[in-house]
């Protein structure tokens, strides 16, 4: 099989979509000898090759030439990767045409139309309900909110997979097909709780409205009694558009001494924030399947996240994680509360209900079979 992979943003950019594009194209090309390019933007930041030759079936390619995450940029880059496509085509004679949300779903329709073969979009995780209220009905919002609702719910294509189940609600002209994220728990080794002297609440990802972090540290307000008598250390793992804003937020509310931002991580040194960590926590506005919460599972971590996109299906809240209402610093407040009050036993008992659940449904060996199953009937 020959795809045409599309997704945006790359390194230096790097999050849940970025890694679930390179796992499943790792996996189908190891696993089953499918001929992959991957067309990705060259961003400011990057210092690699052009191409990049991952294994005998599988290369990244990244198009045009530097430029930076903003949206004029990424339009000029669908040109650009829209003829270099075709470019390649004549070499490679792709049978699928596979992008990831969002723009990239314009790509695949046009590119499909032209050499005849079918479209696959991916869909992350959709704002539609939330975005206008996110940006507070600016131009921008409006802009985007009219762009997803296009791309995910009023194109058609010959296979869209979600990683969210509340997305099948959604009014839309496709039959999306629910296969969720996977996780390589390999990696992640569990470290005793004993001794600790902080009780350290983690989050990790991109600092964006979309991820509820103002939420997450007016909640810390009312709660900087409870924080200190406890020895609470909130660690923030990522870096984003909201970092000068987030920081002055916890600087104005006194909570310098609570609030620590470290930055981006990856790799071990990402892994190491995981299992030093007491208590993961995701305010996020909205989600698909945020692979943070499974690489907390990873981490034998009990998570605390919002009720949003897929992971009400899959946390029961008090039995294998923690959820609360999304958009609401009130109820974060009382879920905080109650954790803090909890002993190491109980907290432990849920994590490790977790873990067991990632192993038996959510590792990539589960899930990438059920993506090339797809792949081949729309082939």
């Amino acid at each position: 099989m020959r795809i045409a992979m599309v997704i945006e943003a790359w390194k230096p950019i790097c999050g849940g979509g970025q890694v679930v594009a390179y796992e499943v194209c790792k996996r189908l090309s190891k696993n089953y000898d499918c001929k992959i390019d991957l067309f990705v933007m060259n961003l400011e930041g990057y210092t690699g090759p052009e191409v990049e030759k991952r294994n005998e079936n599988f290369r990244i390619i990244h198009v045009g030439k530097k430029k930076k995450w903003k949206f004029k940029d990424r339009l000029i880059w669908l040109i650009e990767v829209f003829f270099t496509l075709l470019k390649e085509n004549k070499k490679s004679d792709y049978e699928i045409i596979y992008a990831h949300s969002n723009l990239p779903g314009i790509i695949a329709k046009l590119t499909s139309f032209i050499l005849k073969v079918p479209s696959v979009y991916h869909v992350h995780g959709s704002g539609v309900r939330v975005i206008n209220e996110m940006y507070n009905e600016t131009l921008a919002g409006k802009i985007i909110y009219f762009l997803e609702d296009i791309l995910q719910t009023k194109i058609k294509y010959n296979l869209e997979i979600t990683v969210d189940r509340d997305f099948l609600n959604f009014e839309n002209v496709n039959e999306p097909v629910y296969i969720p994220n996977g996780v390589d728990h390999s990696n992640f080794k569990a470290k005793s709780k004993k001794n600790k002297k902080t009780f350290n609440i983690l989050f990790v990802g991109r600092l964006h409205p979309q991820k509820g972090l103002k939420i997450l540290i007016d909640a810390s307000r009312d709660l900087k009694n409870l924080f200190e008598k406890k020895n609470v250390r909130i660690i923030i793992v990522g870096d984003g558009p909201q970092r000068s804003e987030l920081c002055s937020m916890v600087c104005e509310y006194g909570l310098e001494e609570i609030f620590e931002f470290r930055g981006e991580k990856r790799g071990s040194d990402l892994i190491e924030e995981y299992v030093n960590a007491d208590l993961f926590i995701l305010p996020s506005l909205y989600e698909g399947f945020p692979l943070t919460v499974l690489e907390a599972w990873a981490a034998k971590l009990p998570v605390l996240v919002s009720d949003v996109g897929d992971l009400p299906y899959v946390i029961k809240d008090g039995e294998n994680g923690f959820l609360f209402k999304g958009g609401s610093s009130a109820d974060l407040k009382k879920k905080i509360s109650r954790i803090l009050e909890m002993d190491t036993s109980s907290l432990s008992q849920i994590a490790e209900k977790s873990y067991r659940k990632l192993v038996d449904e959510y590792t990539w060996d589960k899930i990438v079979p059920r993506i090339y199953e797809e792949l081949k009937r729309v082939r």
